[in-house]
């Protein structure tokens, strides 16, 4: 009886000290952007920035890179269910009466 091989493929150290510094240059990014006023666009840059460090940590160091069929589904399931939750809520918001409003 002869048991199956699969490959496992190994990864150096720099892989992933490229992504720790990518994180703390996204990080500092989210940071310098708290002090900036960037009026109705501050929202959109920090997520913007945030999905980036989202991706970063979920293809490296899951190694969601790597992976096919059930794995990169569900994650896209995910994805799927959370931008419809978002959206529900931001049509929510742009819907209310102007005065109900917070600030």
């Amino acid at each position: 009886m002869e048991l199956v091989k699969t490959e496992t493929k190994e990864h150096g150290a720099g892989r992933y000290i490229v992504a720790w510094l990518a994180l703390l240059a996204l990080t500092a990014l989210t940071c310098g952007l708290s002090f900036i006023e960037l009026g109705r666009w501050s929202l959109p840059a920090s997520l913007c920035v945030a999905i980036a460090k989202g991706l970063i940590v979920v293809l490296l160091f899951m190694h969601l890179s790597e992976h096919r069929g059930a794995n990169r589904l569900v994650f896209g399931i995910a994805i799927v269910f959370l931008l419809l939750l978002m959206t529900l809520v931001l049509s929510d918001i742009a819907t209310r009466f102007p005065l109900a409003l917070p600030g």
